[in-house]
């Protein structure tokens, strides 16, 4: 007779976990939302209009900022399409495009105040991060880089997720802080309106508020402790800006991407907004993609007008990220969009996803490598990404008032999106029209030499 063999329950169970995949995640969820821009006196005084308004439709115009209804059908929409995620990032500018005549700091507060409840009302105990955009100071962009009024009555409102004490006083002294997630991922929000080209008060200073001090230190100790980072904030790093420029001053642009850069092993992600649009940008060692930083599309549908210029249309938007709990690693992407005109002409807020990064971009997640891949096929002629991308930034605005894209307007967004200095963005930009206008000449080389041979021959 065999011999019975008998086998422990511990033993099935330790097998089983040796027969699971190691790349197996555990898949969380964050929601990023920016650029509400409140106007409280739409359809009344429409302080932020930068264009009349014959019809106000309900949820908002495109040359307006957001009603309270947009704002709180955004919300809404938030909890609706994922209402369980790990926490939120709010990067900022709740307060309306206006002269300073029309606002204060009571006024500027009483709308942090506002949204922050809305927030709080539809999520309960979800962590928000929030950060201070450079329309929410009073007067606008000028962020001063020490304590002031702004900073000590915002932290009353946000105190629940600025923790511990040295932490309050970060904010209190420059508006920054660093807290951990209950999966141990470190957020680091940063005020970075202290390096707004507009924000005349620190031209001229070397460490605002002394954040770059304390960023390196986080991030030294991060290194150590082998932590995984998240950075978020409103003004972006990076050559962003619709002119070809940084919304950066220069020195503080190179301050802030030589740090990234360097200690790039620990961030897992940067996720800032101001720009109204929905786009990236891959940093680069040795031409290696180390790091990528996203900017999600806004709240308001606003756009601005100059007596030369008008920017352009765009849908409200907001932004869910699936990413893994253990490692950081961002897997995936899901942007939701309102088309306006739709929702105005029914009167019910018309929401629906507009794109979902991996399956739409064809990409294995968010990672810097494959950001970089789905860089460089949109940087190819007649490119299908680049195509998608271009209605997409605008969340999805119709195509009767989506604005074409040329070859320098495409030129100067691929440029964009790889290179974050200026001085190498300006050099990407340069090369590329040299090297088309040095193809159009062998062309016309050739065809020249062509046509005098025939000539000759005739």
């Amino acid at each position: 007779m065999p011999e019975k063999r008998w086998i422990r329950c511990t033993d099935v169970y330790l097998l089983f976990l040796i027969s699971l995949p190691c790349n197996v995640a555990d898949e969380g969820w964050f929601w990023h939302v920016t650029d509400f821009h409140y106007d409280f006196s739409y359809s009344d005084r429409d302080l932020s209009c930068s264009d009349s308004v014959t019809h106000h439709g309900e949820y908002g115009d495109y040359w307006c900022d957001a009603p309270w209804r947009l704002i709180e059908s955004s919300v809404k929409a938030m909890k609706r399409f994922k209402p369980d995620v790990d926490f939120i990032l709010w990067t900022g500018d709740s307060v309306l495009h206006a002269g300073s005549e029309y606002l204060s700091i009571d006024i500027n507060v009483g709308i942090l105040s506002n949204i922050t409840n809305l927030i709080v009302q539809k999520f309960g105990s979800t962590p928000i991060y929030a950060t201070l955009g450079n329309n929410d100071f009073y007067p606008d962009d000028d962020f001063p880089p020490t304590n002031n009024e702004l900073y000590n009555r915002t932290l009353k409102i946000w105190e629940t997720w600025i923790n511990g004490d040295g932490e309050k006083e970060n904010f209190l002294k420059g508006g920054f802080y660093t807290t951990v997630t209950s999966h141990g991922i470190r957020v680091v929000a940063l005020n970075t309106n202290l390096y707004y080209r507009s924000n005349k008060l620190t031209e001229h200073i070397t460490d605002p508020a002394d954040q770059f001090t304390w960023l390196e230190n986080i991030l030294t100790n991060a290194t150590t402790n082998k932590e995984k980072v998240l950075i978020t904030g409103h003004v972006s790093p990076g050559v962003v800006d619709s002119r070809g420029r940084s919304p950066m001053y220069e020195h503080f642009n190179r301050k802030i991407n030589y740090v990234i850069q360097k200690y790039a092993d620990v961030i897992i992600g940067l996720h800032f907004g101001h720009e109204h649009a929905d786009t990236f940008l891959v940093y680069k060692k040795s031409d290696v993609p180390i790091a990528t930083m996203f900017l999600a599309p806004s709240v308001t549908p606003w756009r601005y007008k100059t007596p030369t210029k008008a920017g352009p249309a765009h849908n409200p938007a907001i932004r869910l990220v699936q990413y893994d709990r253990l490692t950081g690693r961002h897997l995936n992407m899901i942007t939701y969009y309102m088309d306006l005109p739709a929702s105005n002409a029914q009167g019910i807020p018309q929401w629906a996803e507009e794109y979902n990064a991996t399956r739409d971009y064809n990409i294995d997640d968010l990672s810097p490598n494959s950001m970089n891949k789905l860089a460089q096929r949109m940087s190819t002629p007649n490119s299908p990404e680049f195509n998608k991308y271009w209605k997409w930034r605008f969340a999805s605005v119709q195509n009767d008032i989506l604005e074409s894209c040329d070859e320098e307007c495409k030129t100067k967004i691929v440029c964009q999106i790889s290179h974050v200095d200026q001085s190498t963005y300006d050099a990407c930009v340069l090369k590329t029209v040299d090297d088309s206008t040095g193809l159009i000449s062998s062309l016309v080389l050739v065809l020249t030499s062509a046509l005098l041979c025939v000539a000759i021959s005739s």
